[in-house]
């Protein structure tokens, strides 16, 4: 009996995994478009447009940090280094926000067919 129960249940944890697959898509592009996908699209725009102001910022301190006189290097290197910091944080957040989404989604998925699996399985039950 538990033969039967445990490879009923690997059997619907590999079809689970192979719905996971399709669901992540072809890359990185189509895992990030699945952020948008709940109601706090406007923050996620707002994040990815501050992710893009801190990119022109970088290198905007990168190149006064090369080209300036030794002077305010330093300035411009603290400044540097501040971006960068800034923009990984935002670009954490902003996959945070994704996963948590896509993780929330699937949740409510598995709970979908864990109900289902559990209400044929007791109807099959209730049969023999």
């Amino acid at each position: 009996m538990t033969n039967n129960s445990d490879d009923d249940i690997k059997r619907y944890l590999k079809q689970q995994s192979q719905e996971l697959d399709s669901m992540l898509g072809d890359g990185l592009t189509d895992y990030l478009k699945l952020g948008f996908a709940s109601n706090f699209s406007g923050i996620m725009k707002l994040g990815y447009a501050i992710a893009i102001t801190l990119s022109i910022a970088l290198f905007y301190c990168g190149y006064q940090f090369f080209t300036a006189p030794e002077a305010t290097q330093v300035f411009w290197g603290v400044l540097l280094i501040l971006s960068f910091n800034a923009q990984v944080a935002t670009k954490l957040w902003i996959f945070m926000q994704t996963n948590r989404n896509m993780l929330s989604k699937e949740m409510r998925m598995m709970e979908v067919r864990q109900r289902a699996w559990f209400d044929a399985r007791d109807t099959k039950t209730q049969e023999q």
